[in-house]
């Protein structure tokens, strides 16, 4: 925790309100106003042009990435040089596969040289990955990156009838009420992008009435959310015979399971569209009312499905997922390795959008932890503890008891005791005092029978209410 995540958390609640929007108002300036209307205006035309149209514009943003990389960022200057390629051999996305895949562990031996000399420190953007494997990434954006993602972002929630400036509430890991609060609000407002932050780590069945009170009194029109986390308001609103009607709830961060959809569209009385989308800002894929698989925003990215060889598959074969950012000049990731697996659609969708199709993203399957106080958690919030652990190979977390959870830890070799000191401090800031987190440390984590990893295993039945099953 810095020194100002510390302030804000021994702050008044109004306090906290002012620090929140001090920086909201920051970014408003940085990635809203005029650039973000006339970019939104672009894009928003983008998904309804066909797809000679959409290869042609990707082609010209891929000529300029690679030309800026070659002439600004030393590993791709090296790397072409060593293949003998000029910015000219890579003229189309056809030509993509001249240039080796670039994983995770190529970033983080070369993370340095990976940043364009072009741009100064003052505007680059931080970013990292949630480390569902224990083992986050670090790296840069330029400032349009970020205007580039949040038009993208509201070009999906225009599809669900959603519009900037409306009042819309998000339950996702940003831990912004405290966790020893026991009180409402659970809740703290961005009144600068009328936004109502939820907090994940206090959804104990008796607080979730205090929840639904602010929905109401907010006049939310819209809720994003993990679907774990949503899947808990449905639960609760089922379990009292209630609903709660809203204009769309937007899931991303972790596998939509049908049931939970059911759940989640039975209680808010709308649709669920769902994201999948990455903090690298290499790509970007979104439903549409039909739910007929999500669209590529190929105006944000180039996607490719490889094999275990890294050659293509067919539509409809299942590979692994290498994205190329078509914005992101500060420090440019082509054909990014990613840890996910999906498979490209043959047809189109009956939208008439004109982005390319594939099927859910294959991705690992978690489970929530349930905790002594009631409190149920998404494993998605349990990422955060590992976002600032770099000594970390891959991790895994068990739970056998509802007081105990047991964390597997393969460790690098820079791996030292400061490392679990900081790893453990992330857990009890976030789920409290009781309960007790071992580590353990071994050589490797078992995958499962069909090679698939499996993050969070909890074999605690969560007791959300007698008349509910999860």
């Amino acid at each position: 925790m810095n020194v100002l995540e510390n302030i804000y958390r021994r702050s008044p609640i109004a306090v906290q309100t002012v620090f929140l929007n001090v920086k909201a108002i920051e970014l408003y300036f940085e990635r809203y106003g005029r650039k973000f209307r006339k970019l939104f205006d672009e894009f928003d035309k983008n998904q309804w042009r066909n797809t000679t149209e959409l290869e042609l514009y990707q082609d010209q943003q891929l000529r300029r990435i690679i030309r800026h990389a070659y002439e600004t960022v030393p590993y791709y200057s090296d790397l072409m040089r060593s293949l003998k390629l000029r910015p000219d051999d890579i003229k189309s996305k056809a030509d993509l596969p001249k240039l080796p895949t670039l994983t995770k562990e190529d970033i983080r031996r070369n993370s340095a040289r990976l940043l364009s000399s072009a741009y100064p420190k003052a505007l680059l953007r931080h970013g990292h990955t949630s480390g569902t494997t224990g083992s986050p990434l670090d790296f840069h954006y330029d400032i349009h990156t970020c205007v580039v993602h949040h038009v993208a972002d509201w070009r999906y929630k225009n599809i669900g009838g959603v519009s900037y400036g409306e009042p819309y509430a998000s339950l996702l890991g940003r831990v912004t009420v405290p966790l020893k609060q026991t009180r409402p609000p659970f809740w703290r407002r961005n009144y600068v992008n009328n936004q109502l932050f939820l907090s994940a780590f206090h959804l104990r069945k008796q607080n979730l009435p205090f929840y639904f009170e602010v929905l109401r009194s907010e006049g939310i029109r819209a809720l994003e959310a993990y679907p774990s986390t949503a899947y808990i308001l449905a639960l609760y609103l089922r379990s009292t015979g209630q609903t709660f009607p809203l204009k769309c709830v937007f899931t991303s961060s972790e596998t939509l399971f049908d049931y939970q959809r059911e759940a989640i569209e039975a209680a808010f009385e709308c649709k669920v569209l769902d994201a999948y989308g990455m903090a690298e800002r290499v790509m970007f894929a979104t439903e549409c009312a039909e739910h007929h698989g999500h669209h590529v925003n190929s105006d944000y990215g180039i996607t490719e499905f490889l094999d275990s060889q890294k050659q293509p598959v067919s539509p409809g074969r299942v590979g692994t997922i290498v994205a190329t950012s078509l914005h992101n000049l500060a420090m440019p990731f082509i054909r990014y390795e990613t840890s996910d697996a999906s498979s490209a659609m043959t047809d189109t969708c009956r939208c008439g959008r004109g982005f390319p199709m594939m099927h859910s993203v294959a991705t690992k399957q978690e489970s929530i932890v349930t905790l002594p106080d009631g409190r149920l958690i998404s494993p998605s919030v349990l990422t955060h503890p590992f976002k600032p652990m770099h000594n970390i190979a891959e991790s895994q977390i068990i739970q056998e008891k509802v007081d105990e959870l047991l964390v597997k830890i393969v460790k690098r070799p820079s791996y030292s005791a400061a490392d679990e000191e900081t790893l453990l401090s992330g857990f009890k800031e976030r789920l409290g005092d009781d309960v007790k987190v071992r580590i353990s440390y071994v050589d490797e984590i078992p995958r499962t029978a069909n090679a698939k990893f499996k993050w969070v295993i909890s074999r605690i039945r969560p007791n959300f209410a007698s008349n509910v099953e999860l």
